[in-house]
């Protein structure tokens, strides 16, 4: 039996070479407070501090493995301007949780 086809993927385009590299690290979890008139995230919450999204300079959607439940991947992230930092910030439709995903600068 052949493999099921694999959707188109959105990824996140790789930084350019007039950024600094970016931290990885685990991803932590975070409370966001979300902006339903502009349909963005407004603030949030990490490591004891609220940082207000100043603007988001871009987003994009995962979508993968949507044809098993154990493989499948929903999720939009948003690299998002706040306090004067870059930072990626990643919600999991199916766990129905954001966190921070990366910190660019």
């Amino acid at each position: 039996m052949a493999d099921p086809p694999t959707p188109e993927r959105h990824l996140p385009a790789p930084p350019s070479s007039s950024r600094r590299p970016s931290q990885r690290r685990a991803p932590e979890a975070i409370g966001v407070t979300w902006d339903e008139r502009r349909r963005r995230p407004a603030s949030f919450g990490w490591r004891r501090r609220r940082w207000r999204v100043r603007r988001v300079l871009e987003r994009w959607v995962v979508e993968t493995g949507w044809w098993s439940e154990e493989t499948r991947v929903s999720r939009s992230y948003w690299r998002v301007e706040a306090e004067g930092r870059v930072l990626e910030l990643c919600y999991d439709r199916l766990a129905k949780r954001w966190t921070l995903e990366r910190i660019l600068s």
